[in-house]
């Protein structure tokens, strides 16, 4: 598409992209189950959200730029009522030959981040990331990745109770990990390279509310040797099933493959236990076993609280 056309069909879109009115969310349950099931519910449309102007809209998937900003305006509403400050780093990646961007735009896109301050001066981070956006038109994605989501504000919530933190705890909701090329990871772990942060690790969840077998499964995938043996120590005290693959489709490896050590964290995927509704309109909110998603989010707090007592 060329650079005329480019802007002939952004000006186009602007203008004929309909805008929604503020969201309103008067509360969130404090039952953490009732709470990530109102997270995917809002998320996949099985639920609608309260606007200013008392009606209701409906977010069924988050694949379109428009539905991508709704998405994000709704978890900034959700991220405020935890009571943290919602950013949001918006990106461009160009092509690597300039002569090629004339023909194909870059990619652009926007991750949404927000950070819960140590309770003493520490410039060290821990990153809890899942990705937003789900795999095309009309998929809900609630399993994909609906639960990482839940999962994260759950747990961020949960720490946010603690008295003591000795290291920061930042939570990234990334852009574009469905188009194939996790844009937007790639690009936070670029910009996390160019602050002076000192990043302990990344913890990147996708893929975690499904468990035929009711096993409570856990995948890790490409951790190092530490962040492996943290997670197994946890599950061995919860009960929780573990193993490591060496899996890279996902978030976590753009971090890896910048230096920062990362990792994967999802359901026994690697062993078949899916859905089978990837990046489907069938990725629905009552296909999410909530047991399964509290019970990996009981260990990822777990694993994080005790990186951040340290």
């Amino acid at each position: 598409m060329s650079r005329f056309f480019s802007l002939i069909f952004i000006l186009f879109f602007s203008c004929s992209t309909k805008e929604y009115p503020n969201i309103i969310i008067a509360e969130i349950p404090k039952n953490q189950m009732e709470f990530q099931k109102m997270i995917i519910g809002q998320l996949t449309g099985e639920i609608s959200i309260n606007t200013e102007k008392n009606d209701s809209i409906s977010i069924n998937s988050r694949w379109s730029a428009a539905e991508k900003t709704l998405s994000r305006e709704y978890l900034k509403q959700i991220i405020e009522k935890i009571g943290l400050e919602p950013e949001t780093h918006n990106y461009s990646i160009p092509n690597t030959n300039f002569g090629v961007d004339l023909l194909i735009e870059p990619l652009n896109g926007n991750n949404l981040y927000t950070t819960l301050p140590s309770t003493s001066e520490s410039n060290e981070y821990v990153i809890m990331g899942a990705h937003y956006d789900t795999g095309g038109k009309n998929v809900p994605g609630a399993i994909d990745n609906g639960s990482g989501i839940a999962l994260i504000l759950s747990a961020i919530r949960k720490m946010a109770e603690l008295k003591f933190r000795s290291k920061n705890v930042m939570v990234v909701f990334f852009d574009q990990e469905e188009e194939g090329v996790s844009a937007g990871s790639i690009a936070f772990a670029d910009y996390l390279n160019k602050t002076d942060l000192k990043i302990h690790s990344v913890h990147s969840f996708d893929l975690i509310g499904w468990d035929s077998d009711n096993n409570k499964e856990i995948e890790l995938e490409l951790p190092s040797k530490d962040i492996e043996r943290m997670y197994k120590k946890h599950a061995a005290l919860l009960n929780i099933p573990i193993y490591t693959t060496n899996t890279n489709s996902s978030d976590h490896y753009s971090f890896i493959k910048a230096g920062i050590n990362a990792v994967g964290i999802s359901q026994a995927y690697g062993k078949g236990d899916n859905s089978g509704k990837k990046d489907s309109p069938e990725d629905r909110y009552h296909l999410v076993n909530f047991e399964y998603l509290e019970s990996a989010t009981k260990l990822a707090y777990e694993v994080i609280k005790d990186i951040i007592d340290d």
